[in-house]
């Protein structure tokens, strides 16, 4: 879904966690302040993304863990992370926004649960190592609305041996933005006509495009068409929103244009999805018919994103 924008966790070598430590500025040396000292901290504290599904299947989000210290640990030490009400209080107090937590949402509750790593049983990490992963299992994610903007809000709230909790660091706001089962990248080519002109007329072939979830059953449709050379912009169309209606097969689909009512399906073109093969047919004018201005596209899903 995956804007919506998906930040990957990347699981970085031991040294290089060391360096990112518990300080905000870069370049700097921090082994003094830490010899003989540990903390935990997240390594993506602050604000994060995830994409789930909309999905009865479990949903699984994972968050970064690290022990921040000069030496590696002798033993395991054991990191208890919670789900935080006031961290996301204050997160959207800070930045003016109004996430809900996940399993929080009263007119569509969806159960939260800890998996074995986190709460009940909290994230371990062995010793002569620094980190390890929080997992997060969200349970029926087909019940979330896709109109919410839900977030796991996390916190560090104990750690064994000892070992500090690193207050600048210690909770980050996952974003789990729901995207519907259409959404994703897509193999684009379409035919484009400009009635009367054979250069600006002709098949054009984009990669990897994209579909955005605007809706329960409806995405968005980014996409600028360019004339039949392959250069030129074609004025007065924008983003198309796609409306699947999925129960026949093939699906029926509806396409407007919310900026430029003018665009209109053509309803001699089959257009619909077909869910066999993750593929988009439609066929749209503008101008005063299908004849003079318009476009037949293809979208074949090629991934998320």
């Amino acid at each position: 879904m995956k804007n919506k924008i998906l930040i990957i966790i990347t699981f970085l070598a031991g040294t290089m966690l060391f360096n990112s430590c518990l300080k905000d500025k870069l370049n700097t040396d921090w082994t003094s302040a830490l010899k003989g000292k540990m903390y935990a901290e997240f390594v993506n504290y602050g604000l994060t993304s995830s994409t789930i599904n909309n999905l009865p299947a479990d949903q699984t989000v994972r968050a970064f863990v690290n022990i921040a210290t000069d030496a590696l640990p002798t033993s395991d030490i054991t990191v208890t992370v919670t789900i935080s009400q006031s961290a996301l209080d204050a997160y959207n107090v800070t930045a003016k926004q109004n996430w809900v937590a996940a399993g929080n949402d009263a007119s569509t509750y969806v159960p939260l649960v800890m998996c074995p790593n986190i709460s009940v049983n909290p994230v371990v990490i062995k010793k002569g190592t620094r980190n390890g992963y929080a997992y997060i299992t969200l349970k029926h994610a087909d019940q979330l609305s896709l109109t919410t903007a839900y977030a796991i809000p996390l916190q560090i709230t104990a750690v064994s041996n000892n070992v500090m909790i690193a207050a600048n660091k210690q909770s980050t706001i996952i974003q789990v933005p729901v995207a519907n089962k259409w959404e994703g990248s897509y193999d684009l080519s379409y035919y484009i006509l400009r009635a009367g002109d054979n250069v600006l007329s002709g098949n054009v072939r984009h990669m990897a495009w994209k579909l955005g979830t605007s809706g329960a059953k409806s995405v968005t449709y980014w996409k600028t068409h360019l004339w039949g050379d392959g250069k030129s912009s074609v004025g007065g169309i924008s983003a198309w929103q796609i409306t699947i209606d999925d129960s026949t097969v093939p699906n029926k689909i509806s396409v407007i244009d919310p900026q430029y009512p003018a665009v209109t399906m053509n309803t001699a073109y089959p257009n619909r999805y077909d869910p066999a093969t993750k593929t988009f047919y439609l066929s749209v004018y503008w101008g005063t018919g299908p004849t003079n201005r318009a476009a037949t596209d293809t979208l074949v899903y090629s991934g998320s994103y």
